[in-house]
């Protein structure tokens, strides 16, 4: 895994990674946006088993249960942000929108849907996905190899 960028600061900062292919993939995407003056900033790559099993922990808290949980966040296991692969993004021209259903009112998020294609990149769960996951316009997946296309060859044809 390579480094992507970092989120947050202070004791909160965290370094964000993703896969070499999809990482020099991605930087050619946020530069090209920044010379469109669009601020395009990783909020959480590459996340392991033990990480997702925490976040999975605190959505069971949050909504009661497993099942309630799993349509917000994947299970330990199956979340794509294990393959090193996908990324969560927010805008960094409008803080406080971060994993939010706000982020599709953003420049960042108008870029990306118009131009993401063109660097490898699509969103994992549009509105109304056939894999019945709920929209999440700041999950991305880089799909722009043979080897990262097939690992989402399954979710890719449901949708």
């Amino acid at each position: 895994m390579m480094i992507v960028g970092s989120y947050a600061s202070g004791t909160e900062q965290r370094f964000e990674f993703l896969n070499p292919e999809a990482c020099q993939a991605f930087m050619k995407m946020i530069y090209a946006a920044r010379d469109a003056g669009v601020w395009i900033i990783p909020v959480s790559g590459f996340r392991s088993v033990q990480q997702q099993e925490k976040l999975f922990q605190n959505q069971i808290k949050r909504h009661g249960s497993a099942k309630e949980a799993a349509k917000i966040s994947a299970p330990p296991g199956h979340s794509e942000h294990h393959t090193g692969f996908a990324i969560d993004l927010t805008d960094g021209k409008s803080p406080k929108q971060d994993i939010t259903f706000a982020f599709e009112n953003t420049d960042a998020y108008r870029w990306l849907t118009r131009y993401a294609k063109e660097f490898g990149f699509e969103m994992s769960f549009p509105s109304n996905n056939g894999q019945g996951v709920s929209f999440e316009p700041w999950h991305w997946r880089y799909v722009g190899s043979q080897d990262a296309a097939a690992i989402f060859a399954n979710a890719r044809n449901k949708s």
